[in-house]
């Protein structure tokens, strides 16, 4: 449930050392929470009106862990923790990402963000999947879905990243290759073609884990942030559009 805490969306992803983790901490569990799931394996469903049944949550954030990991997990092996967060609450933790505690908004992020368009995106709110594998609790998974139609936004293998610090002038890490890795990843599995997108050469962070931004060249906003293991040269996570803006605000 610690995990939880870190909430939505991006460090405990973490949202996550790596990027929106001292953002999720500073709202309250008991408030940013829904509803909160904890059964595994039970037919009887909590309800949500007018977003996903808790079932098909399951299966999606399954889905998406072997999808993006190559995995080939059953519902059998791994265990559920899901979080509800309203639209309400995912509107304050977009307001702090941009104004941050001074109540200054930050215009040098080199890309278009509206608030009211992101959030019309996301009507019914965000789910925030944990799934650990039963045989090994430390295999950890964080997932974070559009409650209207089940659009995977953030994935993490939790692991990698959770106590990830960046450091531009961290001797041992090599980049070599990572800039190749994190485009095969996006040709492969991504949801835009690779040529519609920008990297952001200047914006990436670099340490045991790299995480490199990508923004659209039509208007600019910000595509996705890949997150790359640099030792082990594997992709362990990634933000797309609002949940790679959280976390590229949360390390200005």
């Amino acid at each position: 449930m610690n995990k939880l805490i870190l909430v939505i969306v991006c460090a405990l992803f973490m949202f996550l050392t790596t990027g929106c983790g001292g953002l999720f901490n500073a709202i309250e569990k008991d408030t940013v929470m829904v509803k909160k799931i904890t059964q595994e394996h039970n037919s009887n469903e909590v309800n949500y009106e007018g977003v996903l049944s808790q079932d098909t949550v399951k299966t999606l954030s399954l889905n998406a862990v072997n999808k993006y990991f190559n995995k080939k997990l059953t519902m059998d092996v791994v265990q559920f923790e899901l979080m509800a967060i309203d639209q309400k609450k995912f509107k304050d933790l977009l307001d702090k990402a941009e104004y941050g505690v001074d109540s200054k908004p930050k215009h040098n992020q080199g890309f278009k963000f509206d608030i009211k368009k992101e959030l019309n995106k996301f009507p019914d709110g965000l789910f925030y999947m944990t799934l650990t594998l039963s045989a090994d609790r430390n295999e950890v998974y964080d997932i974070v879905l559009n409650a209207k139609d089940g659009e995977v936004i953030k994935i993490a293998k939790v692991d990698q990243i959770s106590k990830v610090t960046y450091n531009d002038n961290e001797p041992n890490v090599i980049m070599d290759g990572v800039v190749e890795i994190a485009n095969q990843f996006i040709q492969d599995k991504g949801s835009y073609p690779l040529s519609d997108l920008i990297l952001d050469e200047k914006g990436i962070r670099s340490g045991i884990v790299a995480e490199l931004y990508y923004m659209s060249k039509d208007n600019q906003s910000l595509s996705y942030s890949i997150i790359i293991n640099t030792r082990t040269k594997q992709v362990v996570g990634f933000n797309k559009e609002v949940m790679a803006m959280l976390s590229y605000f949360s390390g200005s």
